[in-house]
C-alpha cells in the first residue's frame, strides 16, 4: 500500500502547543491558554498556533538501524490479518515476540516507505509521539503533556501510563463519555489494566471513542503527563521534558 503522511494512524488532540527547537509540550484542561502563556514567557520555549487549537500526533516505532522512527499507519500480521486502528499497538505489545515477521506500513519523516517488520523495530523503546508543524516545515517530538486542571491543589504532579491516561481522557472525553470513563476508572481500581478493560468493550463501543482511548493510552505510555493548578506559581519542572529533550541528529 503506498501511503501519505494523512494516512498515518494519529489522535486529534485539542490544546495548546508549547515547543522548544526540538520538542514539543501539550498543554490541556481548563486552564491550557493561561498555563501556555506562562510557560512560553521562559527562555528558549514559544507557542505554535494550530486552526482551532486542534493538532494531529502520529505514533511511531523506533528502528534498529536508522536514528528516526517509522510513523505507522497500519500492520499486517503473519497470519495475513490487517490493523489499521490504534489498537495495533496493544496486538504488538501481546505479539511481537510471536511473530517477528508481522510486516509494519508506515512512513519515515522524510516521507520514505521502508519494508519493515517487527523484528526491524526497537520495541524496548517506548512508542514515539511527532507532530509537523508548517510554519517552519519542520518534526517536533511530543515530550509531554501538561495537564493544566484548575480544581488540582498541591506541587507539580507526575501521572505516568494508565493513571495518566485516565486523567486526560477525563478532561478530553464529551460529556456523554464520562459514564463511560468512570466504569473504566472503577475496573481499573480493581487492578486491570487500561488495555484489559478497553479490550472487553472493543465490538461493543463506538469507534469514534475507542480510538481516542486508545490513542491516550498511547501517548500517556509514550511520554509525561503532568497535572498542575495554572494559577499558581509553576515550576519549570512542567517544561523540563520539552527543555532536556536532547537534539535530533537525522
Amino acid at each position: 500500500m503506498q501511503l501519505t503522511f494523512n494516512d498515518l494512524l494519529s489522535l486529534e488532540a485539542k490544546g495548546q502547543l508549547v515547543a522548544s527547537s526540538q520538542a514539543v509540550l501539550l498543554v490541556i484542561g481548563d486552564g491550557a491558554e493561561a498555563l501556555s502563556d506562562k510557560l512560553c514567557a521562559a527562555p528558549g520555549l514559544s507557542p505554535i498556533n494550530t486552526p482551532d487549537n486542534t493538532t494531529n500526533v502520529l505514533f511511531g516505532f523506533s528502528i534498529m538501524t536508522a536514528p528516526f522512527p517509522l510513523l505507522v499507519g497500519a500492520l499486517m500480521t503473519e497470519r495475513n490479518t490487517l490493523f489499521d486502528k490504534l489498537s495495533l499497538f496493544g496486538w504488538v505489545e501481546d505479539n511481537a515476540i510471536l511473530e517477528p515477521r508481522a510486516e509494519v506500513f508506515g512512513l519515515t519523516p522524510f516521507g520514505e516507505q521502508p519494508i519493515l517488520f517487527l523484528r526491524d523495530l526497537d520495541l524496548d523503546r517506548p512508542v514515539e509521539a511527532w507532530i509537523q508543524t508548517q510554519q517552519p516545515a519542520r518534526w517536533l517530538r511530543v515530550a509531554g503533556v501538561a495537564l493544566a486542571d484548575s480544581a488540582y491543589a498541591g506541587d507539580a504532579q507526575t501521572l505516568s501510563g494508565d493513571a495518566g491516561a485516565v486523567a486526560a481522557l477525563s478532561r478530553t472525553l464529551p460529556a456523554d463519555a464520562q459514564p463511560f470513563l468512570l466504569g473504566i476508572a472503577n475496573e481499573m481500581a480493581q487492578g486491570k489494566t487500561l488495555r484489559a478493560t478497553l479490550r472487553v468493550r472493543r465490538k461493543t463501543t463506538d469507534d469514534a471513542l475507542m480510538h481516542l482511548c486508545d490513542g491516550w493510552r498511547i501517548l500517556a505510555h509514550a511520554t509525561k503527563i503532568i497535572r498542575v493548578n495554572p494559577a499558581g506559581d509553576v515550576d519549570m519542572q512542567v517544561a523540563e521534558p520539552v527543555l532536556l529533550e536532547p537534539v535530533r541528529k537525522w
